[in-house]
């Protein structure tokens, strides 16, 4: 969690009997809370930045004294050259109830110009809980859902412009058995997403259901946790369940470059923003029903402590397709490369490929 000064742990024991041993620690907790700035460059928004600030061991009963391991966010994003902007706000309770359930709260406001000139404004209540079944590293989540999408502009062909209400369940399944959230040497991350949003289930103006499969594994190589074999695979689909309600393009795979943007966009590197997949008549990205991608990284780490630093070789390949019709996950596009990685605090993990 992060909440206390690894150097300052002090274990003390004393022997009670022969089988029983009675063990303490002294701890000192640190800060964990954050405040980030990044300005950078994006082909698609051109000059892009963001103002975050997070409180990692928030108290909501004491604001200023904290200690309770709920976590309070505020985040502005936004992008100059196509217009870009987003504004979120949440708070999560991890321990609710003194159970291993969380619980969260989320509010968002955003306004993008690229091919569709659209402005979304929602919120959504999720709900967690570690599983004891299959085995301890699995967890559920349960995000519920609730905005308004205004297409103020854009192609008609493509989807109707105007005012409408979106309502969505989503289910997320997911196995984490990793050793380290910054530089994982062993085990695995695999997830299932699945969401279903309108009729006939919801109200609303929209209708789909949509589903994302990601499994990331990490091997240590030469018996040594310095070295490390990820694989990463990602694999989506999208589908309208009213056939005369079209899938949003808000909810359409995208893919290439470094993923900024509200429009969820799968990063490539190598390829510019937005770049692969579908295009219309005047190279506009569209958007594909279906999507994968593949990742291998053949990791180095450099340093451990103080500041974690990696560097990498990267191989990967992936393509976004219209529909299953159309889907060969042979025909990818391709990019290789190296690159680096150094969590600096607080600004957090910096990269670079």
């Amino acid at each position: 969690m992060n909440y206390f000064d690894p150097e300052k742990i002090k274990p003390d024991y004393y022997i009670v009997n022969d089988s029983t041993v009675n063990v303490t620690y002294s701890v000192k907790e640190k800060s964990s809370d954050t405040f980030n700035m990044s300005i950078g460059y994006s082909q698609l928004f051109g000059f892009t930045g963001s103002i975050g600030v997070s409180f990692n061991n928030f108290d909501i009963k004491h604001p200023l004294q904290g200690g309770a391991g709920q976590a309070l966010n505020f985040t502005w994003q936004f992008g100059v050259s196509s217009y870009y902007r987003t504004f979120s706000l949440g708070f999560s309770e991890p321990w609710f109830m003194n159970t291993p359930t969380s619980l969260g709260v989320n509010v968002f406001d955003t306004r993008q110009i690229y091919t569709y000139d659209y402005r979304m404004t929602g919120g959504s209540i999720s709900i967690g809980r570690r599983l004891r079944w299959p085995d301890d590293y699995f967890r559920g989540d349960w995000i519920l859902t609730a905005q308004k999408n205004n297409f103020i502009s854009g192609p008609t062909t493509l989807y109707p412009l105007g005012v409408s209400d979106e309502f969505s369940l989503t289910q997320v399944i997911s196995r984490n058995s990793t050793d380290s959230p910054i530089f994982p040497s062993v085990g695995s991350n695999v997830s299932l997403s699945d969401e279903i949003a309108g009729p006939p289930v919801f109200p609303g103006g929209t209708s789909f259901h949509k589903h994302i499969f990601t499994a990331d594994f990490y091997t240590p190589l030469f018996g040594s946790n310095r070295v490390v074999l990820y694989s990463g695979t990602i694999f989506g689909v999208i589908g309208a369940v009213k056939p005369h309600l079209s899938v949003p393009p808000l909810e359409m795979f995208y893919m290439g470059g470094t993923g900024l943007g509200y429009i969820s966009t799968t990063p490539l590197r190598g390829y510019a923003d937005q770049s692969v997949g579908p295009k219309d008549a005047n190279g506009n990205p569209t958007g594909g029903n279906v999507m994968f991608k593949q990742t291998m990284e053949l990791r180095f780490s450099i340093l451990q402590d103080p500041m974690p630093l990696y560097v990498l070789l990267f191989a990967e390949g992936g393509n976004v397709y219209t529909n299953f019709a159309h889907t060969n996950l042979f025909q990818l596009d391709r990019s290789a490369g190296f690159g680096a990685r150094i969590l600096i605090n607080p600004i957090g993990l910096v990269g670079f490929d």
